[in-house]
């Protein structure tokens, strides 16, 4: 069976320049996802479709790979580029790539930083288990009165007259750009279902400005520090210490 992931990111930003090699905590935001998208361990290869340098570059220093993407397929808007072939040529170059076809898709977006390796394989084992499910996204449950302001506006526009806030039903906010698709269930069968795996609010943070930026590297920092540093060292300690490499 073939599992892939896939991310496009362009070298621009629409919202914030060079966004996808922006750096948090000196560490770019491409990096960030990659990194993450590589501790899933059902994914078999991880395609980054760019037309960066710096991008490709970075992709192939996490062990990832690219897909070639054309100056005209940069804008959504504009050229002689259709965003809606972007997506089957993809599936085709990975497919020759494979061999094979694409049985299982997970599509990431770098602009969700925060999500993580260990939620990606809660979604697939999910996904797997529910026999009748072809999709699952990730979503996030807040509070009617809590809004994300977003270019000057509230986002999402949600307002209930002559409510009192202790009443505001619960919204629902789903990770644009982040999915798992059984390919192979498609292929096999006409109508399957979407699913929703739940995740805490912080994990669906869409980075698009420098304040963003700042919460991403606020809950960063809260994550714990990896755990094998410190056994490494003591077990190299240990090796030197049986061959007499110290004393």
């Amino acid at each position: 069976m073939n599992i892939v992931a896939v991310m496009m990111a362009r070298g621009i930003g629409s919202t914030l320049e060079r966004k996808n090699a922006y750096p948090l905590l000196g560490k770019p935001m491409l990096q960030w996802a990659l990194e993450e998208a590589k501790k899933a361990k059902f994914i078999d290869e991880i395609f980054v479709f760019t037309e960066d340098k710096e991008l490709q570059r970075i992709t192939r220093e996490c062990g990832c790979m690219t897909i070639p993407r054309t100056k005209d397929q940069v804008f959504y808007h504009g050229g002689t580029s259709n965003p809606n072939d972007w997506g089957p040529k993809n599936v085709v170059n990975i497919e020759n790539y494979l061999d094979g076809k694409i049985d299982i898709q997970l599509d990431i977006n770098c602009n969700y930083c925060l999500m993580t390796g260990r939620i990606l394989e809660e979604m697939y084992g999910k996904l797997m288990e529910d026999m009748t499910a072809c999709d699952i996204f990730p979503v996030s449950k807040f509070h009617g009165d809590l809004f994300q302001p977003y270019r000057g506006m509230l986002f999402p526009v949600w307002h209930c007259q002559n409510l009192p806030k202790q009443q505001y039903p619960p919204l629902v906010l789903r990770g644009s750009g982040i999915s798992i698709t059984h390919k192979k269930r498609q292929r096999e069968h006409v109508e399957l279902r979407t699913i929703y795996h739940t995740v805490p609010m912080k994990y669906l943070l869409d980075v698009h400005d420098e304040e963003d930026v700042e919460l991403a590297e606020f809950y960063l920092r809260q994550r714990p520090k990896p755990q094998w540093e410190p056994r490494l060292h003591e077990l190299d300690s240990q090796a030197m210490r049986e061959t007499k490499w110290m004393p």
